[in-house]
């Protein structure tokens, strides 16, 4: 009787650590945000006290610093889609936050560059002097090394909200695709000024791979359109004919968007004739333009002006979607 009481207990002692055992390894699988996706050089991850050898397909954890060398970038890609290219010489600590709002990736730029294509989710990226917050959107942080702690910010698609990362300076800037903030120690954001191609294509060679620089392309329409007769009100009149002059910005857009080229000789229209699916995502796309100016000429007509920048996360978006097919 008692040795069966002590098989028993055995069992269920052994019960307890299998179940404990796979309660860690639960555990474990929820921090995992993402993996490497693509490395060149030497780069190391810092996790829970010990350092790890960056591989490619090495799983990456919520709470991982990853950190490379001279000479070294890093691709990583998470579970909502997000890349994130990091230079060489940089350090980047990785944490995800999720809330009543959803789910947001942060990370903590600590030195170097990083290129970002936001995916799916929200994603911070905060230095020692800023926060910038974007969704679907492209555009590279690095941080000056020169002892000033100032943070540079350039966007390639969309547009990226930058703050100072200090609680008190609560003012921040829109940077939309195309230009250039900096944000130093103390201070609110620099106003957004025209990125110069140079230094787009520098940052880039820091991040990417030669074949994998491109753009960004800033594409820029206008429409125009009358107030339509009957209106109840001139206010009323003046919503519709600006409403109608957009429609028309973006159809134009859209227009000059298929002869973008992707890559040698091939341009957006040769991947939207592939399916309907391309072009619905091109489509989607271009409808996130912004006005940039609206004005009333003298005829009477309303004319409004939109633009858009076309990133390597456009770029991707359509390479992807037709390496399925």
């Amino acid at each position: 009787m008692m040795k069966a009481l002590r098989l028993a207990g055995f069992a269920f002692v052994s019960s307890l650590m299998v179940l404990s055992s796979s309660g860690g390894a639960g555990a474990a699988s929820e921090k995992e945000v993402g993996s490497v996706k693509d490395m060149r050089g030497s780069a190391s991850i810092l996790r829970e006290r010990q350092t790890v050898e960056a591989r490619k397909s090495e799983p990456v954890f919520k709470t991982d610093t990853v950190k490379t060398l001279d000479k070294s970038k890093v691709k990583l890609l998470f579970v909502d889609d997000s890349l994130l290219m990091i230079g060489e010489n940089s350090k980047v600590l990785i944490s995800t936050v999720i809330d009543k709002k959803g789910r947001t990736n942060v990370f903590n730029l600590v030195d170097g560059t990083v290129n970002v294509i936001v995916g799916k989710s929200a994603l911070e990226i905060h230095t020692p002097t800023s926060v910038t917050a974007a969704r679907g959107t492209s555009y590279v942080v690095w941080v000056e090394n020169d002892g000033t702690q100032k943070t540079g910010v350039v966007v390639s698609e969309g547009r990226v909200d930058v703050r100072n990362s200090e609680e008190a300076l609560t003012e921040k800037i829109v940077v939309p695709a195309g230009k250039m903030s900096f944000v130093e120690k103390g201070r609110i954001p620099a106003p957004a000024v025209i990125a110069p191609p140079e230094v787009i294509q520098v940052l880039y060679r820091k991040t990417l791979e030669q074949e994998e620089i491109w753009g960004p392309v800033i594409l820029r329409a206008k429409g125009s359109a009358i107030p339509p007769p009957g209106s109840v009100s001139p206010a009323q009149a003046r919503l519709m004919a600006l409403r109608a002059a957009r429609l028309d910005a973006l159809r134009n857009l859209l227009e000059q968007s298929y002869s973008v080229t992707v890559i040698s000789d091939s341009a957006v229209q040769d991947y939207v004739l592939k399916n309907d699916s391309i072009k619905a995502k091109v489509d989607g796309f271009i409808k996130g333009a912004w006005v940039s100016e609206e004005r009333l000429l003298a005829d009477g007509s309303y004319e409004v002006e939109m633009e858009i920048g076309l990133g390597i996360g456009f770029r991707r978006m359509l390479l992807e979607q037709g390496d399925t097919k």
